[in-house]
């Protein structure tokens, strides 16, 4: 009895191994197309020394009084690698400006005429991220100004696949659809030699209502050099400095506008 009981243990032993070694082999089911697309998406955006891009955002958001409405903005970005972003944020409510310059991090609120400024590190991921810790805000379209947007992108997907060709705006693209589990994407790439982004869409699966945010990018510009003035944050006449930690506090009031 005692040696059947041990036998069982080993084998016990060796199934459990065996499904662990499993598991640990299981990969992404990614479709080789999608993750072709999305590399070469990935790569003509980190290889570019610079670039802009104007964005209309939509955003699912939920009033007061339980009503769902869509919430809309415009985005004019400049990126200028390896350390320099400018944005530009603006809606009926709102009116921001987001200047990086390899070494400060301000943030303009011209509806409100102040503005905050703070030491910035020397690269775009981490400008990026002292801008959530700091400010309090995700820059829109921040995964096309990291230095890896095709790593940033799938390093969390779960699924990937390919939906065939599409147009937006009348330009010819190839439609990809993503996972994270509770988040999925989508985004369209322009076909022929410069395959960037034309359309993203968010679905927040495991928030109430499943809210979609959707940016469509336009007038991409890889040709016209950017200056440092435009990376360089001058205050308008009678703007006031106020304190990060005031700044920060605002934002979070309103989370969903800041994203």
């Amino acid at each position: 009895m005692n040696k059947i009981c041990c036998y069982s243990a080993v084998a016990l032993t060796v199934l459990m191994v065996a499904m662990t070694a499993q598991a640990t082999d299981v990969k992404p089911a990614i479709d080789p197309k999608a993750d072709a697309l999305l590399r070469r998406m990935g790569d003509c955006l980190a290889q570019a020394q610079f670039f802009s891009v104007n964005a209309e955002i939509w955003q699912d958001v939920q009033l007061e009084s339980g009503q769902r409405v869509q919430a809309g903005r415009t985005v004019d970005l400049q990126v200028r690698r390896p350390n320099r972003f400018h944005a530009e944020v603006r809606s009926t409510r709102h009116n921001r400006g987001l200047y990086y310059d390899g070494a400060t991090l301000t943030l303009l609120n011209r509806a409100q005429s102040f503005y905050g400024s703070i030491p910035a590190p020397a690269t775009l991921d981490a400008a990026l991220d002292t801008a959530s810790e700091r400010f309090g805000i995700t820059l829109p379209l921040e995964d096309i100004i990291v230095s890896d947007p095709y790593q940033s992108a799938i390093r969390k997907v779960t699924a990937g696949t390919y939906l065939g060709p599409v147009t937006v705006l009348g330009v010819p693209c190839e439609h990809l659809a993503f996972s994270l589990g509770k988040v999925d994407w989508q985004v369209w790439i322009e076909q022929g030699a410069t395959p960037v982004p034309r359309k993203i869409v968010i679905t927040y699966k495991d928030e109430e209502n499943t809210p979609e945010y959707t940016a469509i990018l336009s007038h991409w510009d890889f040709q016209t050099k950017l200056p440092d003035f435009l990376f360089t944050f001058e205050p308008p006449q009678g703007a006031t400095k106020i304190d990060v930690a005031e700044i920060k506090s605002k934002n979070q009031a309103h989370p969903k506008e800041s994203k």
